[in-house]
């Protein structure tokens, strides 16, 4: 026989997992707050690290424009003093050098004289080419200045010889000279003298000088 129990129960409480929830997410957030925290501590490391390793090269690089600031400063400085010294050689080359130019004139019209130069670079000269050199036996008395002139180192002369021969051995001993360059013979022509059959070579020249 079947029995029906029509009699109200009672409900069975269950149990609440709201706490057991809080607790867990709890549990994360501190986890994620610890990474968080270690990461920001490893990155806040790396950048001071980073910091200082810009702080240092930062004073090398000061270090290196306050050396270059007072190497361009010394620099200026030796510039200035070379200049001065030679203002100061082109002063002196202003007062002595015309009177050396002029002994050097009369030491290549000299006799048993020639000019000044350079002997090893005239040897090596004379084995390129012999017939370059002067002829120390030449009788300068051959030829004279009648005119000399000289502006801004620009020189320029005039006279008679016995002959183009002669000439061309005092143009040969100027361009050897150390004190003479740019040589040119502008003209020669023969004319004649009075009271003498034998025509003579009238002569013109410029060149530059070079003070010693």
């Amino acid at each position: 026989m079947i029995r029906i129990n029509l009699l109200p129960r009672k409900p069975v409480k269950r149990k609440s997992k709201g706490g057991l929830d809080i607790l867990i997410l709890l549990c994360v957030l501190i986890a994620e707050a610890a990474v968080l925290y270690f990461l920001y501590s490893a990155l806040s490391g790396q950048v001071e690290d980073q910091q200082r390793a810009n702080g240092i090269k930062q004073a090398k690089i000061d270090s290196i424009k306050s050396d270059i600031k007072d190497h361009e400063e010394i620099k200026a400085e030796l510039e200035e003093i070379d200049a001065r010294e030679q203002i100061i050689q082109e002063l002196i080359a202003g007062r002595t050098g015309p009177v050396q130019m002029l002994m050097e004139l009369a030491s290549v019209l000299s006799l048993g004289s020639g000019p000044s130069l350079h002997q090893e670079k005239y040897q090596e000269l004379l084995k390129r080419d012999p017939s370059a050199g002067f002829n120390p036996e030449w009788d300068s008395r051959r030829l004279w200045v009648i005119h000399f002139m000289e502006e801004d180192r620009q020189v320029e002369m005039e006279g008679k010889a016995m002959s183009n021969e002669d000439v061309g051995e005092f143009l040969r001993r100027l361009k050897l000279s150390d004190y003479f360059y740019a040589e040119a013979l502008v003209n020669t022509k023969e004319v004649s003298v009075e009271k003498s059959t034998v025509p003579i070579v009238s002569w013109k020249i410029k060149l530059k000088v070079r003070y010693r």
